[in-house]
């Protein structure tokens, strides 16, 4: 998968689509018919409530483009938006969050970049493509918390919160334009 995707779902179409799910109505979770790493997307986790212990299905924005807990700095996470589904549960990067912070990244669709050639009156350039099921896809991901350790721990701006796409190998016609797609 590529690294753009649409996702213009309001939090009211994902409760008829998932049930009941509790959200910050603080948050705004505005649409992107351009999703690029680093921005904030919409994430549905699920979390127990340390004061009733129960488990609440949540929605979240997350920064899309995973930081692992014990990174240094959240510089490397842009790099990271995508995680293979054959290695996540062996890659240093995404092992932990697989055992324990899994999520769906809700999206309309997603795009892929496919080189069309050079000709003798162009040059060759990336033609994109819009993929998409018709509906809502809800893309598998993980997420992880990183805290900036300058920051004092009670400090809201010292816990970052960002996400990440599992794909896998293209099936159907996804795979005439790439060879992986998000996993759903």
């Amino acid at each position: 998968m590529c690294g753009r995707f649409v996702s213009t779902t309001t939090p009211q179409d994902l409760v008829s689509l998932l049930g009941e799910l509790r959200w910050d109505p603080a948050e705004t979770f505005a649409p992107s018919w351009n999703v690029a790493p680093t921005d904030p997307v919409p994430a549905v986790l699920e979390r127990v409530d340390r004061e009733t212990g129960e488990v609440l299905r949540q929605l979240r924005p997350l920064r899309w483009g995973l930081v692992p807990s014990w990174a240094k700095n959240p510089s490397g996470g842009a790099r990271m938006i995508n995680a293979r589904s054959e290695t996540v549960d062996t890659k240093p990067a995404f092992r932990k969050a697989f055992t324990a912070r899994r999520c769906v990244i809700p999206a309309d669709g997603y795009y892929e970049w496919r080189e069309v050639p050079a000709t003798a009156d162009r040059k060759k350039y990336k033609q994109p493509y819009f993929l998409s099921t018709g509906g809502v896809m809800l893309m598998a991901g993980l997420y992880e918390f990183w805290r900036d350790r300058t920051r004092p721990e009670d400090d809201p701006l010292a816990w970052l919160a960002t996400t990440t796409v599992i794909t896998t190998d293209a099936s159907d016609s996804a795979g005439r334009v790439h060879d992986r797609m998000p996993l759903t």
